[in-house]
């Protein structure tokens, strides 16, 4: 056996500790928010909590309208009246909710994972998909999973009054 160079020993000894640390924590979709986002938060608010370099600079005159983050992690934030009332995501992402059902995750899955709390009804516009909702137990909050092929291909968060809204800012 070779014997180990000092530098090459150091350097395995200093970078060991950093390679079995575990990874940041986990940023989960909730009935209520996303990491630190909330529903209810001004667009003010939200604003210092992430990097939005990408976004345009000027806000939508609209009422309802989207303020999108972009990359492996997307969502989009639906602002209502300069606050956040929903949060989607839709598309590839690597984001999930905290049970860890996402953009892909089968319909039998999603039963394993909330059982008989699912309200699973025809989607409005997809031959064959669902839009199976999940509401919390003071009623206030909700998931909203839509589907085709039986698989999930957008979830929505928030107040319930706005997991309805089914055409979004339409």
């Amino acid at each position: 056996m070779p014997p180990v160079r000092p530098l090459r020993f150091l350097l395995v000894l200093l970078t060991a500790p950093l390679l079995a640390a575990p990874a940041g924590p986990r940023v989960c979709l909730s009935m209520t928010g996303l990491g630190p986002v909330r529903a209810g938060m001004t667009v003010d608010e939200v604003l210092p909590l992430l990097d939005w370099s990408l976004r345009p600079r000027k806000r939508p005159a609209e009422d309802c309208w989207y303020l999108r983050y972009e990359g492996p992690a997307a969502f989009r934030l639906m602002i209502i009246a300069n606050r956040v009332v929903r949060i989607e995501l839709a598309g590839p992402t690597t984001l999930t909710t905290f049970a860890g059902a996402g953009i892909g995750t089968r319909e039998d899955e999603l039963r394993r994972l909330y059982g008989e709390r699912l309200d699973v009804q025809p989607h409005k516009y997809v031959e064959g998909g669902h839009t199976i909702t999940l509401r919390s137990g003071a009623g206030t909050e909700g998931l909203r999973f839509e589907t085709a092929n039986g698989a999930v291909t957008a979830l929505q968060a928030g107040p319930w009054e706005h997991l309805n809204y089914v055409e979004g800012c339409s």
